[in-house]
């Protein structure tokens, strides 16, 4: 994992956007456009097949309802009293009444004329084997449907109904029709059969059966069977044989064990070589199992084209997208690779390299930032190298013009003795104040200090001005205990005090007052600073302009040498200090500073 990382990170950048479009767009689609496909053809189908069983049961309660008006007449036969009544005379085998009560039993089955509906003869068969049948397809006694059979005792349908106290229905069976000496063809009949019984004595077996054969163009008819562009319905029984067919041939058939629906639809000629899906309904009533066989490549048809619509435009955009991906991959490689170029010979010391804005995006922004920068460096290597010869010519006048300060120190210490002399002793102290001041000032004029340090120098300070102006204004100068050990920068307060007599206090005729007040905050974080002076003040603009620490640290010729310590505070402590100045003209002014006490 880690050297897969590792090689992943070190790929170029086109590969690594290819292969991010690729895990995060262009597979998660395909897989979306596959699962979406298969979704819709499952959820399609089940809607066909529900459609389908819908119809099947529709179909099954139609046969039902034909299957109903068979059973009506038959139970109309079944108690017929007439028949009934004929029927024993020809059990009991009298000559003289048989052939009349044949004639009797013939003419009421003529009666019950159903061949509309399909029905091809009607059959009463007597226990003894003694038979009525009326063809009404033939129109005859004796030339019927079960001519063939001597006794027809013998035939299924009489036997599925020995021993059944309801109706029967019995399979399909096939016959073989002729119409004189011609065979016209194979016809598929399935029968109904009903015993009957002797009503006075009902505890005896049954007299007789009666046999209805139905044309099975009948349940053709009512499955509208047939070879259809959606497929074919057809009706089996439990054991696999076929009641109703569109080929009548399979009427009567029984499907091969271990054959599937589809193999035997296949096989029979319907749909071959096509994607068959097939739906059945048992009916709870017949037995039976109703089937619809369709092609469901055909059925699809519009989902699949639809999908396959949904597929090519997915794909042309997956390959719009790969296309639009590639031109500005490249397009950025351009403009890294241009970039690239261009700080390579920048590292190899061409200054005046500019490199090709290619496009205006973020890139080129950076191209086009390169150039700026390329630019300013040249310009600032330019003003460093002047800087640096300004520095060393400025050194050297320095040199030139360096006075000892021991040699400054010993003349104003033999002056002082000289004051001393001749009894000038404020002479002296001003002398003596000067000194110290001085020596504060050169040692180290960037170094930190104690507050208590500043106290003192401060005192003397404000002393030699207050000496100077022959006592025009008094001072006090407030520190408080906490903050006497706090570390402060040297010379931080000095301009600002300066600032207070030079332009506020040294032209009062007297009464002027001058406060300096150092604390501590109550985290103990920061020093606050307050120089208060009832002089002229300062206007409002020059209050503004102050206030702005962006302005505040500009010279702006004024005159006035805030600007100065301004910037020393911003460049000593940086945001973390603050000031703010307060003044009305004509009344004073109170300037209050907040710097982080430094740590030891």
């Amino acid at each position: 994992m880690k050297k897969l990382k590792e090689k992943y990170y070190n790929t170029r950048f086109r590969t690594k956007l290819l292969l991010i479009f690729g895990i995060t767009s262009l597979f998660p689609l395909l897989i979306i456009l596959i699962i979406s496909s298969r979704l819709n053809t499952r959820n399609m189908t089940d809607k066909v097949d529900e459609l389908m069983l819908v119809n099947l049961i529709q179909i099954a309660e139609r046969v039902n309802l034909n299957l109903e008006i068979y059973t009506n007449v038959l139970y109309q036969i079944y108690q017929d009293e007439e028949i009934t009544e004929n029927i024993k005379i020809l059990l009991e085998g009298s000559d003289t009444g048989y052939a009349a009560a044949y004639n009797r039993v013939n003419d009421r089955l003529k009666q019950y004329n159903t061949t509309e509906s399909g029905v091809r003869c009607t059959s009463v068969i007597c226990a003894d084997g003694t038979s009525v049948v009326y063809d009404f397809g033939t129109g005859s006694s004796i030339d019927h449907l079960w001519k063939d059979y001597k006794d027809l005792r013998m035939i299924e349908p009489y036997k599925a109904a020995d021993g059944q106290p309801g109706m029967v229905i019995t399979p399909t069976m096939t016959f073989k029709e002729r119409k004189g000496s011609r065979q016209e063809g194979k016809k598929h009949y399935f029968h109904i059969a009903k015993r009957v019984f002797d009503l006075e004595n009902l505890e005896a077996d049954s007299i007789a059966t009666i046999v209805m054969s139905v044309d099975v163009n009948a349940l053709n008819r009512l499955c509208n069977a047939g070879e259809t562009e959606t497929g074919i319905n057809f009706i089996m029984d439990k054991d696999g044989r076929c009641i109703s067919y569109p080929d009548e041939d399979f009427a009567g058939l029984k499907k091969k064990e271990g054959l599937s629906i589809e193999e035997f639809v296949d096989l029979s000629g319907f749909m071959e070589n096509r994607d068959i899906s097939v739906t059945s309904y048992e009916d709870p009533v017949t037995g039976w199992i109703f089937y619809n066989a369709y092609d469901r490549e055909y059925i699809l048809r519009d989902v699949t084209n639809s999908q396959r619509l949904y597929i090519a435009i997915g794909t042309l955009a997956i390959l719009s997208s790969v296309i639009a991906i590639l031109g500005l991959v490249r397009q950025i490689n351009r403009s890294v690779d241009e970039v690239i170029g261009g700080i390579l010979r920048v590292q190899g010391g061409d200054m005046d390299t500019q490199v090709k804005v290619i496009c205006r995006d973020e890139i080129g922004k950076i191209a086009e930032n390169f150039n700026h920068m390329t630019v300013q460096v040249k310009n600032l290597i330019q003003e460093v190298k002047t800087a640096t010869d300004r520095q060393k010519n400025a050194e050297i006048r320095a040199l030139e013009a360096q006075i000892n300060p021991h040699f400054l120190y010993n003349t104003l210490d033999s002056i002082n003795w000289m004051a001393i002399e001749n009894e000038e002793y404020e002479i002296s102290r001003m002398i003596r104040n000067l000194g110290i001041i001085l020596r504060y000032s050169v040692d180290k004029s960037n170094s930190i200090v104690p507050v208590r340090m500043v106290e003192e120098w401060l005192d003397k300070y404000i002393s030699l001005h207050q000496m100077r102006f022959e006592n025009v204004f008094s001072y006090q100068i407030h520190v408080e205990n906490e903050a006497r050990d706090k570390k402060i920068h040297k010379l931080i307060l000095q301009p600002f005090v300066e600032n207070a007599i030079l332009h506020g206090l040294k032209d009062k005729e007297g009464g002027g007052i001058l406060n300096v007040d150092i604390g501590v905050s109550e985290d103990g974080g920061m020093l606050h600073i307050i120089i208060e002076d009832n002089g002229k003040g300062m206007s409002e603009e020059m209050q503004r302009h102050y206030n702005d620490p962006e302005q505040a640290i500009v010279d702006d010729g004024r005159q006035i040498g805030l600007h100065n310590v301004f910037s020393r505070i911003w460049m000593y402590y940086g945001k973390s200090a603050s000031w703010n100045i307060k003044s009305i003209e004509g009344m004073g002014m109170v300037i209050t500073i907040k710097v982080p006490v430094i740590a030891e």
